[in-house]
């Protein structure tokens, strides 16, 4: 792929994580800086529609990423940034106010965690132990507006004790992406999962749409006070 391929493809896809809004090829020329045309821009925007890493809606739309775009995305754009300091700070002072009762702070942890990143999340203290919180911060993200997928969310979320026992068993210690069809929970979702010590797993649930680089960033930062 051309390196003004892959900056249009990297900028789709920002933008589109940020809006939820299909992107055109005008704002494209208009954002990136470029020097070319909106022909040329439409022309690189169909190439990355044939080989599947966008796809378009309805005829007079912008691009959408799919679920391959996403996961290339991933691998050739993803930026690891740090945490901001006023989130470590208010995930810290949890750490320390529970810090005699490590299964409240988990869940306390996990609350606030939902909030800064508009998903649900789910801790699995073990595989018959589980809490999850913000299924509404979940709802109300622009995905969740289909009912269907409401529904199919809150089978997920009804079964949790059978996907769970396999996620114990297939998760390492590192950070784990599942994307659309690789995540167990629903090919309409990702997960950010990881090891919590030896038994605690810890997840977080979003759409495809998600902020990868702030929801990777929290659970890193997870894992180094817990």
């Amino acid at each position: 792929m051309k390196d003004r391929t892959q900056k249009l493809l990297d900028y789709t896809i920002r933008n589109y994580i940020k809006t939820a809004q299909p992107v055109g090829s005008s704002f494209l020329v208009e954002k990136t800086g470029l020097d070319v045309s909106s022909a040329t821009v439409r022309n690189e925007l169909m190439e990355l529609e044939q080989e599947n890493y966008l796809y378009q809606p309805h005829t007079s739309a912008g691009r959408i990423p799919t679920e391959q775009g996403y996961k290339f995305w991933l691998e050739t754009f993803y930026k690891n940034k740090p945490l901001s300091k006023n989130k470590q700070k208010t995930l810290d002072n949890i750490k320390d106010k529970f810090k005699k009762d490590k299964e409240q702070m988990a869940k306390e942890l996990a609350k606030t965690i939902s909030e800064m990143s508009g998903t649900a999340i789910i801790v699995g203290f073990s595989e018959v132990n589980i809490y999850y919180t913000g299924i509404s911060n979940l709802f109300s993200q622009p995905e969740f507006r289909e009912y269907q997928l409401v529904c199919s969310i809150s089978e997920i979320v009804d079964g949790l004790e059978e996907v769970l026992p396999d996620l114990f068993k297939s998760i390492k210690n590192d950070i784990n992406i599942l994307i659309g069809s690789d995540n167990p929970f629903s090919e309409k979702c990702s997960i950010i999962t990881t090891k919590l010590g030896t038994n605690g797993l810890f997840i977080v649930l979003g759409p495809i749409r998600m902020n990868y680089e702030e929801n990777i960033a929290l659970v890193k930062f997870l894992k180094e006070i817990i």
